[in-house]
């Protein structure tokens, strides 16, 4: 019923394993390119997630007609057994992204976008009495439309603010502690139609692109 570290470690290797598969890409697509880099990989933090306690990391890779794909990995594994508290969740984060501004800027990759996005998490939440489980990925998922506007900072790090609006589906758990067990008391489904995302991320530009 409860998480393992082991099964948040999984998750990293599978995230870190496709950024070193994109960075890879885009390494050899620099040696073709030379003068006229055609990609960019960026490492990106969603500062909200760590003010929840939730631990993330995802890649970016930008092509240059001003399109991006965007996977992102949250892993949080908290736990006190003694006192029946628990905040666990694993998510996995898709999105397609088209920036607006690319004729406007010196870099593609700067002001308003838009995108399409999907996510699916597992979680356990309980603070010392009735607590919230899924266990299964395929029960708790999202998709919808977002917005957003990245603000560079400088020619490597730049802050950006996405909010996105969808339909959230989780089918969950209901359980209560004893002293020697946990007591399923429910199982229950929640729908949601509206905002289902919001971010303030930290992106690092790994590979900086000639800005034109």
């Amino acid at each position: 019923m409860r998480y393992s570290t082991m099964t948040f470690l999984k998750g990293l290797t599978l995230t870190l394993g496709l950024m070193m598969t994109m960075q890879t890409t885009s390494q050899a697509q620099e040696v073709y390119a030379l003068e006229d880099k055609t990609t960019t990989v960026q490492l990106r933090s969603n500062g909200l997630y760590w003010l929840a306690l939730s631990p993330n990391i995802g890649v970016e890779l930008q092509t240059d007609m001003g399109i991006a794909f965007l996977a992102d990995y949250v892993g949080a594994w908290w736990n006190n057994y003694e006192s029946n508290r628990f905040w666990s969740n694993y998510a996995f984060h898709v999105e397609g992204r088209y920036y607006l501004d690319t004729k406007k800027q010196s870099s593609p990759f700067k002001g308003h976008h838009v995108g399409l996005y999907g996510y699916m998490v597992t979680y356990d939440f309980e603070f010392g009495g009735k607590g919230y489980q899924c266990d299964d990925l395929s029960k708790t998922f999202s998709i919808g439309a977002s917005y957003g506007y990245s603000m560079p900072l400088n020619e490597r790090l730049s802050i950006d603010f996405t909010v996105g609006f969808g339909y959230l589906q989780s089918k969950y758990t209901v359980y209560e502690p004893t002293k020697t067990w946990y007591t399923v008391t429910d199982y229950k489904k929640g729908t949601w139609i509206g905002p289902t995302k919001l971010e303030a991320t930290l992106v690092w530009n790994i590979n900086k692109r000639n800005n034109r």
